[in-house]
């Protein structure tokens, strides 16, 4: 089964006659004819009902055709889509991560290999993003009214030390969080609002004697033993691992959960923000395996 003979159904099947099908392929009627008698024996059914000149698709044709002409245009958008990646010089997509800001790097060199020439025009504060819609993809903890939401991944938020500040321990009891020092993000932010919503829920109110609106400067706070935080186990996690530098435990009996969603106001994306998108999905669930 080749290409040829696929387009050569297809145009057939679309203009109902083999004439005009082989005066539109600039060949022979009987080039065409001899394809699709080809295609019906390579296939073993039969797909037009001919009666003289006449030729039109029988029932197992049009299941066929809709099969074909779908691949056809898939692959045509492919190509497009590689013509299109070769030469674009100026490409840009925008994107709010209000988490996961330690996958950021990881991101962005993956799309540094697959899509050298688009730039990323990356944003964390929310506070100057009044039109989320400006935005290509928003990373974040909830859906966005009126965009297409996919979640990516559910993680477990667990309690983490530096390493010097207190013994190891493998879990704590929620009621003994408010016997220590901690160190936050600021109320406004998404993990805030998580880790207080679980608080409020156990009936618990810890000392937040640091916080910050900057994810980072949180993590160092934590890092330089200022306090115990709350730790996402995915998309901070990884952080962490590699600085060796604290210890992590998990909250029982109910610890604290949030989803990670990807956001976009666009109903169709273009070939370069999918790419973006299956990069996107694949990063958090390479550092969930990890």
């Amino acid at each position: 089964m080749n290409l040829t003979g696929l387009k050569y159904f297809v145009s057939v099947a679309s203009l109902g006659s083999v004439t005009e099908a082989a005066r539109a392929a600039f060949v022979s009627e009987s080039a065409i004819s001899k394809t699709i008698r080809q295609l019906e024996e390579e296939i073993g059914v039969k797909l037009f009902d001919r009666q003289g000149r006449t030729i039109k698709l029988n029932q197992q044709g049009k299941i066929f055709y809709s099969y074909v002409s779908d691949s056809l245009s898939l692959l045509s958008r492919g190509i497009n889509a590689v013509k299109t990646n070769s030469a674009e010089e100026n490409g840009q997509i925008n994107v709010l991560f209000t988490v996961g800001s330690p996958l950021i790097p990881i991101i962005a060199l993956k799309m540094q290999k697959l899509l050298p020439n688009v730039s990323l025009n990356i944003h964390q504060r929310t506070t100057f993003a009044k039109d989320l819609k400006q935005f290509d993809f928003v990373i974040s903890s909830h859906k966005i009214k009126n965009f297409t939401a996919i979640p990516l991944l559910r993680e477990e938020i667990l309690i983490g030390w530096k390493k010097s500040f207190m013994h190891k321990k493998k879990f704590f009891q929620a009621s003994e969080l408010k016997n220590f020092t901690f160190v936050g993000e600021n109320d406004e932010t998404e993990l805030q609002q998580t880790v207080n919503q679980f608080l409020v829920s156990n009936d618990i109110k810890l000392n937040f004697k640091y916080q910050s609106d900057e994810p980072a400067t949180v993590r160092e706070m934590i890092v330089a033993g200022l306090g115990m935080g709350f730790i996402p186990k995915i998309t901070w996690g990884n952080y962490f691992t590699n600085s060796n530098s604290i210890d992590i435990a998990r909250i029982l009996p109910n610890s604290p959960h949030r989803t990670i969603y990807l956001n976009t106001p666009h109903q169709t994306l273009n070939d370069t923000q999918r790419l973006f998108s299956n990069e996107i999905a694949s990063v958090l669930v390479e550092a969930q395996s990890n």
